[in-house]
């Protein structure tokens, strides 16, 4: 699964980041305060004299001396590459799939065949041919960076010169969404400053990239962008402050106190409830007990809480064409149809305490494990609790000291529910909910898995799966969590989406 978010600039394996993704704290605060909101003579003042001071430019980081992205594991350097390099395809903040160098792209069992848009070139004036794509999907899997999210990719073959055969280890009718991939000369896959593709080449003035004449997809934009070399994001945010920098991709543990303005972007990060299907606990164990845990929760209130979130009503975003309209769980408490689901269950309204009970005078109740230093998680089971808490079901939450404790108590499946985070490649491969780091405790049947691969090979089968997965219930998805991008108060309209943090510049506005 490649993490799309949070840029972080030190190095950051696919294997590493995969081992932490649905359980790595976080401390970025769950209700983000736009600046729009701070009293002038803030904190974010002295950044304004200062840059008011200097010429009205864009300037964005970068990491210095080196723009390959199969080169660098640091994120700026793939940020960058968006604006220098022409991709196959894009996701747009609707998170609709654009085709960009590629003209169409078709999935068939083991096969993806690309057929490449004519008439495209390199700055140089170098037709990007086949070879060229071939050879750079194979650097991307090659890379540190990029080589998880094409670890399903065995093969990549030139056909002519127009046309390019992908050899899959399973099927996945979705790979197309996974090719938002720069596109490089095949000759220069190892050069640090390869040949651009994309809206801006490199600048005769150092440190500058200015637009590509040549671009296959021209846009309005700054005449000159500045890149300013950073080497950590303590840095990144110290040179936003000092006017140096206009806009970043903030982190999740990033302070707002220089941040002059914030927007968001849609995501595949999923923040959802992983579910012990053997805890001694109805409401767990039984699809009927997840089912009505699932509909008790308002998740269009949870997501209201939050600064960038939408109500996640199914296993995959919602925002897919192969989806859209088709997710049968609701964004809404169905409070009417709770009593007979409890009652099912073995549990009646008791008035004097307020709650469900058993005939055994036991309360329904659950516990929610979540990791204390995690400011967002723990703030999300809170929601949860006082949610349920004024449906009748008695919460308790356990707050685990740190992430190796919590990480310890999943894997021992000391829990009922806890509060997990998966950033899912665009492909929304939900493998690590049946095999892998969020495996744990999940009751998956033989009968969801297979409707699973239906859905890989084939994504017209996506509302059945969205249905028999909503009946049972594994795990409850919550939110889609979003990207938070940040800019100084005299940079306003850049467009961001999940594949390209420069997705669109046209409406950029820098003010004097």
């Amino acid at each position: 699964m490649h993490l799309i978010f949070p840029a972080r600039l030190a190095h950051r394996a696919a294997a590493a980041a995969l081992a932490c993704l649905l359980l790595a704290g976080c401390s970025r605060p769950a209700v983000l305060q736009p600046s729009s909101s701070q009293p002038e003579g803030d904190s974010s003042s002295a950044a304004s004299a200062v840059s008011e001071s200097q010429p009205a430019r864009f300037a964005i980081a970068v990491s210095e001396g080196n723009y390959n992205p199969y080169l660098n594991t640091n994120t700026l350097t793939e940020q960058v590459a968006g604006l220098v390099f022409e991709k196959l395809v894009r996701i747009s903040p609707r998170m609709e799939l654009e085709m960009r160098l590629a003209e169409s792209v078709l999935s068939s069992g083991n096969t993806v065949t690309i057929r490449l848009r004519s008439g495209c070139t390199f700055a140089d004036g170098t037709p990007i041919t086949a070879s060229d794509v071939a050879a750079s999907l194979l650097a991307a899997k090659a890379s540190g960076y990029y080589a998880g999210r094409l670890s399903n990719m065995t093969d990549a073959q030139a056909v002519g010169s127009d046309t390019v055969l992908l050899t899959l280890g399973t099927p996945d009718s979705l790979f197309g969404y996974l090719l938002d991939l720069p596109i490089l000369k095949a000759a220069e896959t190892a050069s640090p400053q390869p040949t651009p593709s994309g809206r801006y080449t490199y600048g005769t003035e150092e440190n500058t990239l200015i637009p590509n004449p040549r671009a296959p997809f021209p846009e309005n934009g700054p005449d000159t962008i500045w890149m300013t070399p950073v080497s950590d994001y303590a840095e990144l945010v110290s040179q936003l402050a000092m006017g140096e920098i206009s806009f970043y991709l903030a982190e999740e543990s990033a302070s707002s106190a220089v941040a002059t303005s914030e927007s968001y972007f849609r995501t595949n990060t999923l923040l959802f409830l992983g579910v012990n299907g053997s805890a001694d606990n109805p409401l767990c164990n039984t699809s009927q007990g997840r089912i009505l845990l699932s509909s008790a929760l308002s998740r269009q209130d949870l997501s209201e809480r939050y600064a960038s979130a939408s109500p996640a009503t199914g296993a995959l975003n919602g925002q897919y064409e192969c989806v859209r309209g088709q997710q049968v769980i609701s964004s809404e408490a169905d409070t009417d149809s709770l009593p007979a689901a409890m009652e099912a269950l073995g549990y009646t309204w008791d008035e004097a305490s307020g709650c469900y009970q058993n005939q055994a005078g036991q309360r329904a109740s659950v516990d929610i494990l979540v990791c204390g230093s995690s400011n967002d998680r723990v703030y999300a089971a809170r929601l949860l609790q006082q949610q349920w808490t004024e449906a009748g079901i008695e919460v308790t939450l356990t707050q685990a000291e740190d992430f190796n404790a919590y990480l310890q108590m999943i894997q021992g499946r000391e829990f009922e529910l806890y509060i997990g985070e998966m950033k899912l490649y665009n492909n929304i491969d939900l493998s690590p909910f049946w095999s892998g780091s969020a495996r744990y405790g999940l009751a998956v049947t033989q009968q969801l898995l297979e409707a699973y691969n239906l859905m890989r090979a084939d994504s017209s089968a996506a509302g059945a799966f969205e249905s028999l997965f909503a009946e049972q219930m594994p795990y409850i998805p919550l939110l889609w969590r979003g990207g938070v991008t940040v800019s100084n108060r005299r940079t306003s309209g850049v467009v961001s989406s999940v594949s390209d943090l420069y997705y669109s510049l046209a409406s950029l506005s820098i003010a004097e």
